[in-house]
């Protein structure tokens, strides 16, 4: 079971590796000293995280490549560049107590990936379904990367994986450092992408209004959440659902860094890239050029809808305002560094597309993005007129409803000075326009994205979910701004606005904290407190590229939707098919294909198999190992047992049987 203690040491060492990168490349970029040390922690994740990637898969994963990889983009940073003095030391920066309070805030988030010990044995968080991917970061620090599929071992399958695994790399890193579980480094992983984040939109709300008041607002914004509860409250539940549609993961910072950090950890990349394109602009340079390839690269390899879709529709967004704005260093200079750190971006994330390409080929279906409006209306109002209302809907209801305080204040403070006059003169202030009209245009096209733009692979809309938060970062730093400003200048009606904003999304905030710290109680808990016993037999009996058999609905009940969570938390070894869930991410089959052969497993585990079945298991799907428990519908009805096809390895009475193939095993896929 996961250790707080070694998810603490994950955090230091990620903290110490990745700020200390972040930081020597802050200090010589053209961020300003005030910005330098809020942006090193997510700017360090971005750089050390593309370089060890590329490093790992070159000369292997290892104790080495991690450090070296830090090593190498420092001491670059350091040739290229000296460290600036774009401001007098007298000047206003963020106080360090308040990143002790943002690291405290950051503890929500991480609270749902930690087990919950009770007297009626381990419960978690509703959240742990989607930190499931636990099974990648063990794949990589078991055998390295390239990552092979820990999900499906199917004939005809990709040896590799599709999916935007690189804050998994990460968190991998940290496992690989201090010896942790993937688990445990998935815990110190998502607190320090709510961390980096949190000091991210803390610096931003800085640069927007130069007082330690203003970050403080954005810290307590983030810890809101929706206005669903208090209108439950005011007007019922069955009230509601007819008005609007139910919640999804279209939501706030805490849900979202709860639920899929990756998707914050791309933001924020986005958000940073944004910035650099505006220096870009302003002082073309190579190192600016170099991060900028690296930093939109992390991105893309975080998230494919948020650094992939979003920022590419943003960044198009950007260049263009920039361009119009007037580029102070030259606009071939500047259309020609982001050209190159395009190109370069494209060629590190080259792998990832590869995969995506032959995973889109053996899915089949049409195009992964379509536009089509946000569903936001109930049943209250159906058929094309629900329809065509959705689209103000979005705006003057959804938005107001999931993200009160961001989108309160937020646009009050940013678009009016991101429309006012560039002046000739005072360099200092042309800068801080074009920065600003950069983040009003990367805002405005992040919420567009979520509001027209639907995924179609999975059963999820991930892009319209996610392709907001970019947006969202940066119109709660402008809100906390906005907050601070108004009460700096004592307008206490736009003050008490947000303020009433702000008490009446805490109800959604305390919800999400409450359920991150308490879990959710399952009849399970009592058997899933003895299942790391189960797994550390099952590993005795199965190399480390070996394929284990295990039922994909096993614990299904102590998750929002069933999955071995068991087998993604614990197993630590592949899987031949972890289930239709996972398998929709991970597994590139298409939806007949994968329906088949869930009810494959589902007939084995429930006593059901055919002898086709068996051998199926062995001979199509390369199970080396078979896990059968009590609670498994062929504990009675045991397959296995007078199968010619498997041998019993070993046995505890009446809690699980663990049986290996007599086949000759199938050669470990390799990507």
């Amino acid at each position: 079971m996961a250790s707080l203690y070694s998810a603490f040491a994950c955090a230091i060492a990620g903290l110490v590796l990745w700020t200390s990168v972040g930081w020597v490349f802050a200090r010589r970029l053209p961020l300003g000293r005030a910005l330098a040390l809020p942006l090193a922690p997510a700017l360090g994740w971005a750089i050390q995280n593309v370089v060890a990637l590329a490093l790992s898969r070159a000369v292997g994963f290892s104790f080495a490549a991690i450090l070296g990889a830090a090593a190498l983009a420092c001491g670059a940073a350091l040739l290229v560049a000296a460290a600036r003095e774009d401001e007098p030391d007298g000047r206003a920066s963020i106080p360090i107590w308040m990143y002790a309070l943002a690291a405290l805030v950051a503890l929500g988030p991480a609270l749902a990936v930690l087990p919950k010990f009770t007297t009626d044995g381990v419960i978690l968080a509703p959240a742990i379904f989607d930190h499931s991917k636990v099974a990648l970061i063990d794949q990589m620090v078991r055998e390295g990367v390239p990552l092979a599929n820990p999900v499906f071992g199917g004939d005809g399958a990709p040896a590799g994986v599709a999916y935007y695994y690189l804050w998994h790399f990460g968190a991998a890193q940290l496992a690989r450092l201090t010896g942790a579980t993937g688990w445990e480094a998935d815990i110190a992983a998502t607190w320090f992408t709510a961390f980096s984040s949190l000091c991210l939109m803390s610096g931003l709300a800085f640069g927007f209004h130069r007082r330690a008041i203003a970050p403080l607002f954005a810290l307590v914004a983030c810890a809101t959440g929706s206005l669903r509860p208090v209108l439950e409250a005011l007007f019922g539940q069955e009230a509601l659902d007819r008005v609007l549609r139910p919640a999804t993961g279209f939501a706030g910072w805490l849900f979202q860094s709860s639920w899929s950090p990756h998707h914050v950890t791309a933001a924020g990349c986005v958000v940073i890239a944004t910035l650099l394109m505006v220096h870009l602009a302003l002082r073309p340079s190579a190192l600016v050029t170099a991060v900028l390839a690296l930093v939109a690269a992390a991105g893309f390899q975080s998230s494919i809808w948020v650094g992939g879709v979003a920022f590419a529709l943003a960044g198009v967004g950007v260049v263009l305002v920039l361009l119009c704005s007037g580029v102070p260093g030259g606009r071939y200079r500047f259309l020609a560094a982001v050209v190159v750190a395009a190109l370069i971006a494209a060629g590190i994330a080259m792998p990832l597309l590869i995969e995506q390409y032959h995973a889109a080929l053996a899915r089949g279906g049409g195009s992964p993005v379509v536009i089509e409006p946000y569903h936001v209306l109930g049943p209250a109002f159906s058929g094309i007129t629900g329809r065509i209302l959705d689209l103000p809907a979005y705006w003057l209801v959804l938005l107001l409803v999931e993200f009160p305080v961001a989108f309160v204040a937020g646009p009050v403070m940013l678009w009016p000075l991101a429309l006012r006059r560039i002046p000739q003169e005072a360099d200092d202030i042309v800068a801080r326009t074009l920065l600003v009209r950069a983040l009003a245009v990367l805002a405005l096209v992040s919420v567009c994205s979520s509001w027209l733009l639907v995924s179609t692979v999975g059963d999820n809309n991930d892009l319209g979910w996610r392709a907001i938060l970019p947006g969202l970062i940066v119109l709660t730093a402008a809100g906390a701004a906005g907050a601070a400003n108004s009460l700096e200048r004592r307008a206490w009606s736009a003050f008490a606005l947000v303020l009433a904003a702000t008490i009446a999304a805490l109800p959604a905030g305390l919800v999400i904290l409450s359920g991150n710290l308490a879990g959710k109680p399952s009849p399970s808990a009592a058997a899933f407190a003895q299942a790391p016993a189960m797994w550390r037999a099952v590993r005795q009996h199965a190399r480390p590229d070996a394929r284990v058999a295990s039922n994909p609905l096993l614990f299904g009940d102590m998750t929002p939707w069933p999955v071995n969570i068991s087998w993604a938390l614990l197993a630590d070894r592949r899987s031949c098919f972890a289930g239709n869930e996972l398998a929709i991410a991970f597994a590139p089959l298409s939806a007949e294909r994968r329906a088949e052969i869930s009810d494959r497993f589902a007939r084995v585990f429930d006593g059901q198999a055919s002898d086709t079945d068996l051998r199926a298991l062995v001979g199509e799907y390369h199970c080396d190992v078979v896990l059968l428990t009590v609670r498994d519908g062929a504990w009675q009805r045991d397959p296995f047992a007078a199968s010619p096809l498997f041998r019993l390895a070993e046995a505890r009475p009446g809690e699980w049987r663990i049986y290996v193939a007599t086949a000759p095993a199938a050669p470990p896929a390799s990507p």
